[in-house]
């Protein structure tokens, strides 16, 4: 008989993980001290880019999602708290795992159109989003953590942030961990 695997260790789909991508730069960079103001980070912009990639010219891109999550962790753990939840910077190890590998593979500019300004990231955001929900500040529960439930959730997130940015408040969406 097979041992079954936990879900936290199931292997995500390419796209799901490619979508947390997308919406993790979107709201890192709309979160960012030069947009919104929620963490006092500036990875994305710029001049970022020209102090990290005489360091990491190879893997800029990766730099600077580790740096934007860093930020925007310590941030959203603050106000969600640590323990039995999941936020958008802080998933399970695989996913956080498979997204590492997908920024080290990824070209540096790959993202340069759509966070170009604030006006194009809100676009890219509406489009991961779909229906836009009502917006709350602080902490948003939007369900347990669920591997087969997860592009529904990422679209849940999603519509929270997009609420949050486009009224002016912070809302952190997160999940908790499944029993």
């Amino acid at each position: 008989m097979t041992a079954k695997l936990p879900t936290w260790k199931c292997i995500m789909n390419k796209d799901v993980i490619k979508q947390i991508a997308d919406l993790r730069i979107l709201v890192g960079f709309l979160g960012e001290k030069n947009q919104q103001n929620w963490w006092s980070s500036s990875f994305l912009t710029p001049s970022a880019k020209t102090y990290l990639n005489p360091i990491f010219p190879r893997t800029l891109l990766q730099a600077q999602h580790r740096g934007i999550t860093a930020a925007a962790t310590l941030v959203h753990d603050e106000v969600i708290g640590v323990g039995a939840t999941y936020h958008l910077f802080r998933m399970p190890e695989s996913i956080e795992l498979e997204l590492d590998r997908l920024f080290q593979a990824t070209p540096a500019d790959h993202y340069l159109a759509v966070i170009k300004d604030t006006q194009t990231a809100r676009e890219q955001l509406q489009a991961l989003a779909g229906n836009s929900q009502d917006v709350k500040e602080g902490p948003i529960l939007v369900g347990d953590y669920r591997p087969d439930d997860l592009v529904n959730l990422i679209q849940q997130v999603s519509a929270g942030y997009l609420a949050a940015f486009q009224n002016d408040v912070r809302c952190y969406p997160f999940m908790r961990e499944a029993a």
